[in-house]
């Protein structure tokens, strides 16, 4: 079985379709995206990502009729208050959302020869507060960790607009540690993948430009102790290029961040032959 990973495609709408003929051709069953689905915007978001939200139901629905099962959730530069169309879009059969609160069953991974069970995938939104001002998928990473400097007011999103928030407001809200450990158990944890938005810290997944490590240590200790094979982020696009590396391992995880300086990035993951290929960037095993 084969899906196609796709990241931080921000509303793209030529990046979506290039992904959609990508996974086509490579013989994938699923597209599976990790994230930052929607357009770029702060005041004027609403408007805008909602009209996009309507294309990507036609997109989606495309996607399903060609036979690909579409897998998604929102990144943090997505309006929280819009995952109700989200929702909605799952209820019509057009995606499944990743984040939806357990395992979910890939399709086609069926069962191996022991009877282990297919491979299933969970979807994990959270990311370090960063100082862009949306702040609905943001999460302090632990309790000895706070927020940098910010570029404004922290914002998030109601159903009414983007309101204005306290500048404390992460500090009420569970860490990027906490949600973690709140995470049900997997099925088969040697057949569980986590897509997480945020790269974890320390293996070169989540520099800055400025070569700043802002991966999530929260993230790094949970994945060195999963024992899952596969982990798969996005969010900081230019750490593959600052680097070198979009791939590295924490404990028996492999980790990947395909990156987004070109559009649109995307690693092709076979299950079967345990095989990682990057659009430009090589291939490896997990």
């Amino acid at each position: 079985m084969r899906f196609l990973f796709v990241v931080d495609l921000h509303g793209d709408e030529e990046s979506y379709e290039t992904a959609l003929l990508v996974a086509r051709e490579g013989g994938a069953a699923a597209v599976v995206n990790g994230g930052d689905l929607l357009t770029h915007g702060l005041r004027n978001a609403f408007a805008g990502q909602r009209a996009f939200l309507r294309w990507l139901r036609g997109h989606w629905s495309a996607a399903r009729d060609a036979g690909l099962a579409n897998f998604a959730m929102f990144g943090n530069d997505d309006a929280r208050a819009l995952v109700g169309e989200l929702d909605a879009m799952a209820v019509d059969g057009l995606v499944t959302r990743l984040d939806g609160g357990g395992w979910i069953d890939l399709p086609g991974s069926g069962s191996d020869r022991t009877g282990a069970g297919g491979w299933t995938v969970l979807g994990f939104p959270w990311v370090p507060d960063p100082p862009f001002r949306l702040k609905d998928w943001c999460r302090h990473d632990d309790r000895a960790r706070r927020s940098p400097p910010q570029f404004g007011t922290p914002l998030f999103s109601t159903p009414s607009g983007l309101v204005d928030a306290e500048a404390d407001a992460l500090a009420r809200l569970p860490t990027i540690e906490d949600e973690l450990a709140a995470l049900p158990a997997p099925p088969d944890r040697a057949r569980a993948i986590l897509v997480a938005h945020g790269p974890p810290a320390g293996i070169g997944l989540g520099t800055t430009g400025d070569r700043r490590d802002v991966g999530s240590q929260a993230s790094a200790r949970y994945l060195e102790r999963s024992g899952f094979p596969l982990s798969l982020h996005g969010h900081i696009h230019e750490s593959p290029h600052v680097t070198g590396r979009w791939w590295g391992r924490l404990g028996r995880t492999v980790c990947v961040n395909p990156g987004a300086m070109e559009r649109p990035p995307w690693v092709l993951v076979d299950l079967d032959a345990r095989t990682l290929e990057h659009r430009t960037l090589g291939a490896t095993t997990f």
